[in-house]
């Protein structure tokens, strides 16, 4: 299958209940889809849904992010009709608020779950912290959908292995140039373990890894992507045009939710509690400003990359607050950057695209063929 040739997501969850799972709705951050998928669960990711926010703006002050207003919208305009649950991981204050005030003041009847992973530095206690809420959350699952199977558990935990693993894999052949896709097409590919089960995740993006791998590096300038999301996608779009690859991201949606390599067997709630302290480092788990800078330099090197465009949404505080010393530190390494803040439904304007070109044009020259 093509990543142009995937399903649509309410197509994709329509099927998914009509083969009798559940449907559970889960807002932006890191959470143990593996837990969900244990139960029967189809934990879809809501990031960007395709609404306009006119009824959310009533429940929400015009300084808070678009992420957090579409998700909202997708909620208050039909009541998120196919989703029998909502998550809320602890990412944000901004998610946080949301979810007291989808649980407490909407009356949607449906369950509202949170998980609380803890914030950098890993400590011995952050750990125990950690494992204790991977435990919670799966409680709070069994409570209201029935036991999780052990087995069932230790199945889905793999599978969650499986996929960090085949992801890495697509990571690093893009880094070298040996991957063989768009911009428009890698992230659709990537974007779509979002809501796919893994059993359609894993064979679709074994496949798309088997067909797209390049013996030989292409030539060609590339850039790496920084921020949340990999949108709009017309902004992908105009990178291909210009014949410009994104080498690698750093962002919160896609790689920076890959963890590094983890240990199979053994308990499968220490493995779903230790892949959170193996993800790369990030601005909404507090991550240390070195670990950030360090982390850019050397995403940006690894691919060859001359530049980072730090793709934001408005209004994200996490991302905005460590976006001056990362441009200062990438500035010392003879790295250029540029900033963009953009809401998730807004297109891309004719001054974005103007200035993408000219960063584009000004930071790839000498690597054209």
């Amino acid at each position: 299958m093509e990543p142009s040739e995937l399903p649509s997501r309410r197509a994709y969850l329509e099927r998914q209940k009509e083969q009798g799972r559940r449907v559970m709705g889960v807002f932006p951050g890191r959470c143990p889809r593996e837990l969900f998928w244990a139960a029967n669960v189809v934990p879809a990711e809501i990031w960007d849904p395709p609404q306009s926010t006119g009824r959310s703006n009533a429940h929400l002050q015009p300084t808070i992010c678009s992420v957090v207003k579409a998700g909202l919208e997708l909620v208050l305009q039909d009541g998120g009709a196919l989703l029998d649950g909502f998550v809320f991981p602890h990412t944000c204050d901004s998610i946080q608020n949301l979810g007291s005030l989808v649980r407490d003041y909407l009356d949607l009847d449906r369950p509202c779950l949170f998980f609380y992973p803890p914030k950098a530095p890993y400590g011995p206690a952050a750990r125990s912290f950690l494992r204790r809420e991977v435990e919670r959350l799966r409680e709070e699952l069994e409570a209201i959908w029935g036991p999780i199977d052990p087995g069932e558990l230790q199945h889905r935990a793999g599978q969650g292995r499986e996929l960090a693993a085949v992801l890495s894999s697509l990571y690093a052949l893009r880094a070298e140039r040996r991957l063989s896709a768009s911009n428009v097409e890698f992230y659709r590919a990537i974007r779509s373990v979002e809501y796919l089960h893994p059993e359609d995740a894993l064979p679709f993006l074994q496949g798309f890894l088997k067909d797209r791998e390049r013996s030989t590096p292409s030539p060609g300038p590339c850039l790496v992507l920084s921020g949340v999301l990999p949108s709009p996608v017309e902004l992908l779009s105009l990178l291909d045009e210009l014949g410009v690859r994104i080498g690698d991201d750093d962002l919160l949606s896609c790689g920076r939710r890959i963890p590094g390599a983890l240990e199979a067997g053994g308990d499968p709630v220490d493995q779903l509690a230790g892949a959170v302290p193996a993800m790369p480092a990030c601005s909404t788990a507090n991550s240390p400003m070195q670990e950030r800078c360090e982390q850019l330099i050397r995403r940006t090197r690894g691919c060859g990359a001359r530049g980072v465009l730090f793709n934001v949404i408005k209004f994200c505080e996490p991302e905005l607050f460590y976006h001056p010393r990362l441009k200062e530190v990438l500035r010392g390494e003879g790295l250029s950057s540029l900033l963009l803040e953009q809401e998730v439904q807004g297109g891309l304007s004719g001054q974005a695209r103007t200035r993408i070109e000219a960063f584009a044009e000004m930071t790839t020259a000498s690597e054209k063929p």
